[in-house]
């Protein structure tokens, strides 16, 4: 078993950081109840109260390609505190939407920064062009840690902010970039 990669909050608090799995459906289901409203809000555009079988099984079962999500976990409690994913748009090649959300008590320690900026490098690798995002105008801090990673805003609608960020593939293993 080898070890796995961690990331330190501004706290000071190490979390491991790996790719969801199957076996997390449990853990993720109790990492959305204790999200707050609004933390749910934020994540899902819409008011989201639970998540149903159908939608655990979406979100836990994937195949790390085309469906990428990454979690950090808490391992003295063993509880997931923050997700970043993204999925393909089915009807646009090479593009795929990210989202990501943190647990409320570890908002504002980096852990966003810190998983999305992991999974924006795993999206490169994995052959995406382009990463699309989509939150509320009021949300700063999210805005924030996209904008830190260099997403740009498309457009403003209806209180939303539009966001992308055009990905350069990675050099194939012996060859220099052009």
């Amino acid at each position: 078993m080898h070890a796995q990669p961690t990331v330190t909050t501004t706290y000071g608090v190490a979390l491991t950081v790996r790719p969801i799995a199957p076996e997390d459906r449990e853990r993720l289901a109790t990492a959305f109840e204790r999200l707050s409203t609004l933390s749910r809000m934020q994540r899902f555009l819409a008011p989201k109260p639970r998540l149903n079988a159908a939608e655990l099984t979406y979100l836990t079962e994937i195949d790390h390609r085309a469906h990428e999500a990454l979690v950090a976990v808490d391992p003295s409690r063993d509880r997931i505190v923050g997700v970043a994913r993204y999925a393909s748009e089915p009807d646009e090649r090479g593009t795929a939407d990210l989202a990501f959300v943190v647990a409320d008590e570890w908002q504002g320690q980096g852990v966003g920064t810190m998983l999305t900026a992991q999974l924006v490098r795993r999206a490169a690798a994995n052959g995406v062009e382009r990463l699309t995002a989509a939150t509320f105008a009021d949300n700063r801090p999210a805005r924030a840690v996209l904008r830190g990673l260099g997403f740009r805003t498309l457009g403003i609608g209806a209180g939303v902010v539009d966001l992308e960020l055009r990905l350069r593939r990675p050099p194939a293993a012996g060859r220099s970039p052009a």
